[in-house]
């Protein structure tokens, strides 16, 4: 498989698992591998919001491409919505699920978005009922990205603003 010989342990991996509802995601890095199975510590991101888009009939195309076959670039579609998000400390094989191998800058900002509510305050302008819910929704969110400390997240979360034409 491909970018297996990139999957050692201290590598930090981009995780796609299937639960009874759907495909979901683990950032994290490999803490130990045996017999090609590797221990993954890091964070789950089940993403609640976007299926739930998806039943209601709300999302189609890339959003429905991305739950159905995940990857690093195309993730922005899960946490843009409101997630389901814990620790993660499991042993995967790759023989069943999906391992791809990510850079650290790559990491940090999926993490920096989960911990920083990224997902509750973009679903937040997204699902405002009035347009003066969508615009305290808009301030909190501009207030919160200014705020970052990375520049990476920074550059990430204003570009998924400006796609997704909050700016």
């Amino acid at each position: 498989m491909f970018g297996m010989s990139k999957l050692k342990a201290g590598s930090f991996v981009f995780v796609v698992k299937r639960d009874d509802t759907s495909n979901y995601i683990v950032i994290g890095r490999i803490v130990s591998e045996v017999d090609k199975v590797y221990r993954i510590r890091g964070t789950f991101i089940r993403p609640i919001g976007l299926i739930e888009r998806i039943r209601a009939g709300r999302a189609q195309g890339k959003p429905i491409d991305a739950l159905n076959n995940p990857d690093p670039n195309n993730c922005v579609f899960f946490i843009i919505d409101t997630l389901d998000t814990g620790n993660f400390d499991e042993e995967v094989d790759p023989r069943i699920d999906k391992i791809t191998p990510i850079n650290e800058n790559r990491y940090f900002v999926l993490d920096g978005w989960i911990k920083e509510s990224m997902p509750e305050l973009f679903s937040n302008y997204f699902n405002s009922a009035s347009a003066d819910e969508k615009s305290e929704a808009r301030s909190i969110l501009i207030n919160r990205m200014n705020s970052l400390m990375s520049q990476e997240l920074k550059e990430h979360v204003y570009a998924v603003a400006r796609s997704s034409q909050i700016l």
